[in-house]
């Protein structure tokens, strides 16, 4: 067995982001930049005014209860054309206008007084330069990184890229995924189930927390223990870039999917890892697929999933740090240490993230368990159990 930052390290190694593809804003959402991305143009692209009320010279409103002549309007969406601003006058404005030449400031309307009469405003304040105007370019510089090669795609990203007419954008493609499940004793969920059986749960929970990290997976079904429909799936999923297989990679007579792999040319990079649940996991490399076996017992594969399959599905998506940080909340109540093997214990994080509370569960097969967690609880090998108030490394799973 090797350690789990061991294991970490020696997948991270073999798998390297995909290619990157050309694809419309529309389908970039959750893919990681490319390349970078730069302003076409100065935003505001124009000095521009922040509220409604009057475009005013500031020299013109010293004090307060000055009276000025209404020049005209500007309104958003229209260009301040030859628009000038004389001495003495103001010119009506809307948010988002343009500030006409002349004027370095703009007052707004709840401090004003307008005389339709008389075609004059009184302003119950004076004027500062700059006051209430979105100057050109204070947000960006035609040519600035408004989007860094490696980031994330986000709905907030996706509006930069709409501001700045950016209709494609290269990205890092997502990893294409096969899920295939091992063992005659699975059945589909729809299928009535004998007491010696267990419903496919895996399956369903592998393709869900694929689809929580913005990917798809190809659900291949069940291969019993049998060589011939075992080989003929493997031979399927090693079709895409990586192959997730849960069950028959422990080393009883009927788990047979490293001898399979091995007949399908597939280089180990590890099997058994120094954690529990979750110690029988593979991982190998055909080709270019990576190929995680991952256990049976739902809570071994869930375990594994988060600790080893996320990080290599974040890289091979072009995340520049997959691995995500621990935090250190502190534990309600203690837990015991064992030696050996590193423990991902069950844990409910508070909402503030500051307090960790243990989950019971039954074993590595009581799925109900993970419906009550939202974490783990790291707990190195040891003797001595951690204690209520400890501040305790935790993975999150969100």
């Amino acid at each position: 067995m090797i350690s789990v930052p061991d294991a970490i390290d020696r997948l991270l190694a073999a798998v390297e982001p995909q290619a990157p593809v050309e694809v419309p804003w529309s389908q970039a959402l959750g893919r990681t930049l490319a390349g970078d991305v730069r302003a076409d143009r100065d935003a505001p692209s124009a000095d521009r005014s922040a509220m409604d009320g009057f475009a005013v010279r500031s020299e013109d409103l010293a004090s307060p209860g000055t009276t000025l002549s209404v020049a005209g309007e500007v309104r958003a969406g229209v260009g301040a054309g030859a628009t000038r601003l004389a001495r003495g006058t103001c010119v009506r404005i809307t948010t988002g206008a343009v500030v006409p030449e002349g004027a370095d400031a703009v007052v707004m309307i709840e401090r004003t007084v307008e005389d339709p009469g008389s075609g004059t405003v009184r302003f119950e304040v004076a004027a500062a330069p700059g006051e209430n105007v979105r100057r050109r370019g204070e947000d960006v510089r035609e040519g600035d990184v408004v989007i860094p090669r490696g980031a994330i795609l986000r709905a907030p990203e996706i509006a930069v890229l709409a501001a700045v007419g950016r209709t494609s954008v290269p990205v890092v493609p997502a990893p294409r995924i096969a899920v295939l499940s091992t063992g005659d004793e699975v059945v589909e969920i729809d299928r009535p189930v004998a007491p010696h059986q267990v419903r496919n749960s895996n399956a369903a929970m592998l393709l869900a927390l694929l689809e929580a990290q913005g990917l798809a997976g190809a659900y291949l079904g069940i291969a019993g223990d049998e060589r011939g429909k075992l080989d003929a799936l493997l031979e399927e999923g090693l079709r895409h870039d990586v192959l997730v297989v849960t069950g028959g990679v422990s080393v009883g007579t009927y788990d047979l999917v490293a001898d399979a792999l091995s007949r399908h040319g597939a280089t180990v990079l590890f099997h058994k890892v120094a954690m529990r649940p979750g110690k029988p996991i593979l991982a190998a490399m055909c080709g270019r697929t990576l190929v995680l076996g991952l256990p049976g017992n739902p809570v071994s594969a869930f375990t594994a999933f988060h600790v080893f399959a996320a990080p290599a599905l974040r890289k091979l998506a072009g995340e520049a740090h997959p691995v995500r940080p621990s935090l250190l909340p502190k534990l309600t109540a203690s837990i015991v240490r064992r030696p050996g093997r590193r423990t991902y214990a069950l844990g409910s994080l508070d909402p503030s993230r500051t307090a960790v509370t243990p989950v019971v569960s039954a074993s590595s097969g009581d799925l109900f368990a993970l419906s009550r967690a939202n974490a783990f609880i790291v707990v190195e090998e040891g003797e001595r159990p951690l204690q209520a108030g400890e501040h305790v490394e935790v993975l999150a799973w969100e």
